[in-house]
């Protein structure tokens, strides 16, 4: 007989697939990791799986171990939180997962794609709660989105620290992050004879881009790296130009202050995961990405190519079509496709690429 013990033994050994027909004008081939075939609709689903293990375990930045009957909590607007909220239904466990709130557009259809899982949702505690009027006022417009993101993370230390059931998984920080997405860079060499020149994808925590590369560096193959955000939504890292190379994109100055100023204090002690990224020497180039730019190409993905995916992945092909302009015939361009597109049905037809 052949069947699964649960839907967890159906996490990752997704299929890559050479694009036909949105790369007519470039030289070199561009791959595509169909990370949409995970059992939630995206690629997080390796992390959300490896971060509750390791938990599991006791391999927390507290010890803290998640006991049978525990519970989760992370704080995310993303892809995240269906795919947490998915894992710990399969295994059992009681989940809080808490939403900014001015990061959920439309009918916020991902609300309900999680819901269905069975979590509690919360929305998180604004900056108002732990900053006063007079920073407030110091933060940049631009920049409030990032201001609502590391309050969400303090309230998610909040309420760890006030309840012993409850593991902050802080996804962010946490190295079961990347470590979880370096089976997705074992796959890519195995699929494609080690044979990669470039790798890269959108970046927000940075575990995609470092996982996949240290995996691919184990092997021997050191291919160039490109990371990818979108314009204005620099949420953790600070670009120079449109198209930085390396010296000109550092972690933000501003994310730094807003910890200080919550007094967020893990994420005082600590260093995420793109600071280890940045000092690893990942990646080689960053672009900045107009939402038009994500959504035409992801609308071309699915239209031509059949590949039902979202705006990080428009953007994420749109980059690496660039990258394939620079190669030559028969070089190779890996990006991934990271989600799929029901998640963004609310906000349709004004889809928006944040990471």
């Amino acid at each position: 007989m052949k069947y699964i013990n649960n839907m967890l033994e159906l996490i990752g050994n997704t299929p890559v697939m050479k694009l036909n027909k949105v790369v007519k004008d470039v030289p070199a081939n561009v791959f595509v990791k169909l990370e949409n075939m995970n059992p939630s609709g995206s690629y997080k689903d390796r992390m959300a799986l490896a971060m509750v293990e390791a938990a599991e375990k006791g391999l927390t930045w507290n010890h803290r171990k998640l006991e049978p009957g525990g519970i989760v909590c992370d704080a995310s607007a993303g892809n995240t939180a269906p795919a947490l909220a998915f894992v710990c239904a399969v295994k059992g466990y009681q989940v809080m997962l808490c939403v900014y709130k001015p990061l959920l557009r439309g009918a916020s259809t991902r609300l309900k794609i999680i819901g269905a899982y069975g979590p509690d949702v919360c929305e998180c505690q604004p900056p108002s709660d732990f900053m006063n009027e007079e920073l407030l006022k110091q933060i940049p417009e631009d920049l409030s989105d990032l201001a609502w993101v590391i309050a969400g993370k303090a309230h998610m230390s909040k309420l760890e620290e006030e309840n012993p059931d409850v593991v902050w998984l802080d996804q962010i920080y946490n190295k079961y992050n990347y470590i979880g997405q370096m089976g997705m860079g074992y796959e890519i060499y195995d699929q494609l004879d080690g044979k990669i020149d470039a790798w890269g994808c959108s970046v927000g925590s940075g575990a995609t881009l470092l996982g996949v590369a240290l995996a691919l560096k184990e092997k021997g193959v050191t291919p160039f790296t490109f990371g990818v955000v979108p314009y204005g939504s620099e949420t953790y890292l600070q670009l120079d130009k449109p198209d930085s190379k390396k010296g000109e994109f550092k972690v933000s100055k501003m994310n730094r202050q807003l910890v200080d100023w919550m007094g967020l204090k893990k994420w005082q002690t600590e260093k995420s995961i793109n600071e280890v990224m940045l000092e690893m020497g990942y990646p080689d180039e960053f672009f900045k990405i107009s939402v038009d730019d994500a959504r035409n190409m992801a609308n071309r993905l699915c239209s031509e190519e059949g590949i039902y995916c979202g705006m990080s992945s428009g953007a994420n092909v749109f980059v690496a079509l660039k990258i394939a302009e620079r190669l030559k015939k028969g070089q190779n361009v890996v990006t991934a496709i990271v989600d799929r597109r029901d998640r963004y049905l609310g906000e349709y037809p004004n889809d928006v690429y944040v990471v």
